[in-house]
């Protein structure tokens, strides 16, 4: 509930002032229109909405209690700087009269000012003085305690040896849990990393006690706890405004190949038609982010019905079931670009962990720890585990891209990705890990 009032709170005082900033700035550019027109007030709203996204991909409206002030304000002034710049580039482009009016740079830039003050005000006050509930918590134990817990509610603890396979979820329906504390003197190991893969893709904040340290360490990100010898894991590496700019480059670089590639696309159906009976596409439902399933496609580089008599199984090398197009398509990768619309669509990103199938997916959850965590990301056309090892031919070599895959979760960057893509050209050059 506290939050929700400060978020409320935090929200109406930015709207406010957001307004206040333009109407102010349209008055002092001496605009011929009215203040008060359906054009100023459209005008608004859109200069609103621009600036609460700016602000969210910031992370501007996360809780004041879980971050350091300075650190807030290093945000709005982030958000701030780029926002202007973009409003300049976009008035640029557009030909925006009133953008280019005497005063009214200056005095937005002003206006805004007004906007940091209120921030180092507000979130300063709730951060000093105004202390929430403490977060609700159940705790797994094996071992003595050796960590103090005054800055949570503990609602239940669970010893490791009396715990089930799975974790009930009833105690986090009927007591609005936020968090997990994993409490170990090193001993069942397993049992905790399994424990934390159930958490992976729920809302939950997952804490574990010092002594696992070289456990998590192996797998996760952590991270440090104020005034707390507990260790954070952390899921998500990437801020709010770095999925944003992935997610616009993913859209922006499909839709750019789409269009260049068209050609080579429209001679590689033809060739497929001629060579073999069956759709040019081969669709199979795949499990996406989140454990979210959607419709994967690609150029048939098999025969039709290939699995019909076998079921789902793995790619072999030398496999007969596939066709004479299919052996030059599957080498250069060609059978994978059709993946480009799935990555318009939102269901894949360009550079992720590959997405599996259903039948796979629960197997492999079953005989690999931490299998869940790669679906913490958008799966991808291509990744890291693809440029390092080859198409998936056992178990072994799961395990195997599971590693790379965890690396590349941990690790996600802008950077990291657009490594990732050159590497894999020259993958693809080479005919690397392809059969």
């Amino acid at each position: 509930m506290f939050h929700k009032t400060e978020l409320f709170l935090t929200l109406s005082g930015d709207i406010m002032l957001l307004s206040a900033a333009f109407f102010i700035s349209w008055k002092a550019a001496a605009i011929f229109v009215p203040v008060m027109s359906w054009k100023a007030i459209i005008g608004n709203m859109i200069l609103v909405l621009f600036w609460l996204f700016m602000f969210q991909s910031s992370d501007l409206y996360v809780s004041r209690t879980k971050v350091q002030l300075m650190d807030d304000l290093f945000r709005v002034f982030k958000a701030l700087f780029f926002g202007i710049i973009i409003i300049i580039a976009l008035a640029y482009v557009v030909n925006i009269d009133f953008i280019k009016a005497p005063g009214f740079i200056p005095s937005y830039i002003i206006t805004l000012s007004a906007l940091v003050i209120w921030r180092l005000f507000w979130r300063g006050m709730v951060g000093e003085n105004i202390k929430p509930h403490p977060n609700k918590v159940l705790i797994f134990q094996n071992g003595e305690p050796d960590v103090h817990y005054s800055q949570f509610n503990i609602v239940k603890k669970i010893k490791l040896q009396d715990l089930e396979q799975t974790v009930p979820q009833d105690i986090f329906r009927n007591n609005n849990i936020d968090g997990i504390i994993i409490e170990s003197n090193g001993k069942r190991r397993e049992q905790v990393l399994n424990i934390i893969s159930q958490f992976t893709q729920d809302k939950y904040e997952i804490f574990v006690s010092p002594k696992l340290y070289p456990l998590v360490y192996q797998y996760f990100l952590i991270q440090k706890i104020p005034d707390s010898t507990l260790l954070k894991i952390i899921f998500h590496p990437l801020s709010a405004w770095d999925r944003f700019l992935k997610r616009t480059m993913d859209i922006v670089l499909s839709l750019l190949a789409l269009v260049i590639l068209s050609p080579i696309l429209f001679v590689i159906t033809l060739f497929i038609k001629i060579d073999s009976r069956g759709p040019v596409l081969y669709k199979q439902r795949r499990v996406g982010f989140r454990g979210k399933k959607f419709t994967l496609y690609k150029f048939r580089s098999m025969i039709s019905d290939a699995e019909k008599h076998t079921g789902p199984v793995w790619a072999a090398q030398n496999d007969k079931r596939i066709t004479r197009v299919g052996r030059i398509l599957r080498p250069l990768r060609l059978d994978e670009w059709p993946q480009l619309f799935n990555v318009v669509k939102g269901d894949m990103s360009f550079v992720g962990p590959r997405p599996e199938r259903s039948h796979f997916v629960e197997r492999l959850k079953k005989e690999i720890p931490l299998y869940n965590l790669r679906l913490n990301v958008h799966p991808g056309v291509t990744g890291l585990a693809q440029v390092r090892h080859n198409y998936d031919r056992s178990i072994e070599d799961v395990k195997k891209k599971l590693e790379y895959d965890l690396e590349y979760v941990n690790k996600i960057s802008l950077r990291l990705d657009t490594k990732i893509f050159l590497k894999t050209i020259l993958t693809v050059l080479h005919k690397q890990g392809a059969h």
